[in-house]
């Protein structure tokens, strides 16, 4: 009679094929997160890069004057009347259930509600692949449709921040700061983001606004000149842990020490004294 011969794996071969998988997995997960995380990088700078380029071809359009930024007329709100004045429309809370700004892209691409949307076509561009915050609409849940916002010392409508600054209504403004460094387009944490205007306080020591950083503590933002960059963030109050599904707490004027490396930044291309 024929010895049958054994064709399955013993215990002990299986472990050690497990083991092997294991540990490749282990090494190859980095890798893949870092190349995840380095295309939603990628994304962002070129979505901030579009944004930046309508920016400019409305200066063009527009015998030079910036697109508008004023947060009244943006959130419809003390007596301003919404409509295409500014570069975006709309107020967006999260922590409020069926409130439409939060989830309407015509806000952010029809002529009727934006100055610069209508020549993007593509809501895409006003949201970073990496925020987490989901807002309620109805019986379900949706991603929040904006985390863009202009600095608020751009515009041909803006409001001033803080007295004896200068504010930039044309880029021939750009007086005493370089258009490579005066900031227009940042990515705003999306618990901290509302109106379409980023405050930058140049007085007290207080973060109005956050920017995001979700990139490995970095985030996306562009200039005056057209170019856009991934600048890295240092300051806890900035990188604090980031908040996913329903917002709980609305990061907003946030008080930090007078030598903040992040407001120091954010002062330094934001505006400069009249």
């Amino acid at each position: 009679m024929r010895r049958r011969l054994a064709t399955g794996f013993t215990l002990i071969e299986l472990l050690v094929v497990i083991s092997i998988i294991a540990i490749l997995a282990a090494l190859l997960l980095p890798v893949l997160s870092q190349a995840k995380a380095r295309a939603a990088v990628a994304n962002c700078m070129s979505n901030l890069k579009q944004l930046q380029t309508a920016w400019q071809l409305y200066t063009v359009d527009n015998n030079d004057f910036i697109a508008g930024n004023n947060w009244e007329s943006e959130a419809g709100v003390n007596g301003a009347a919404r409509g295409n004045a500014n570069w975006v429309t709309g107020w967006l809370d999260p922590r409020q259930a069926n409130d439409t700004d939060n989830t309407n892209i015509a806000l952010l691409l029809n002529s009727r509600w934006t100055s610069v949307g209508a020549d993007i076509q593509s809501a895409r561009l006003y949201r970073c692949s990496a925020s987490a915050i989901m807002v309620q609409e109805g019986g379900g849940w949706y991603p929040l449709v904006r985390t863009i916002s202009m600095s608020g010392w751009m515009g041909y409508n803006c409001t001033m921040w803080n007295p004896g600054y200068r504010l930039f209504r044309k880029t021939a403004n750009l007086v005493g700061l370089s258009p490579s460094d005066a900031l227009v387009f940042i990515d705003e944490r999306d618990d901290s983001i509302d109106d379409g205007y980023f405050a930058i306080d140049m007085v007290a020591p207080q973060l109005a606004n956050l920017p995001a950083g979700y990139h490995a503590g970095a985030g996306a933002v562009s200039f005056a000149d057209g170019h856009a960059e991934i600048h890295r963030w240092r300051s806890p109050q900035v990188l604090a842990r980031q908040q996913a599904g329903a917002e709980t707490v609305k990061h907003e004027y946030m008080a930090v020490p007078a030598n903040n490396p992040d407001l120091a930044w954010l002062r330094a291309h934001a505006t400069v004294p009249q």
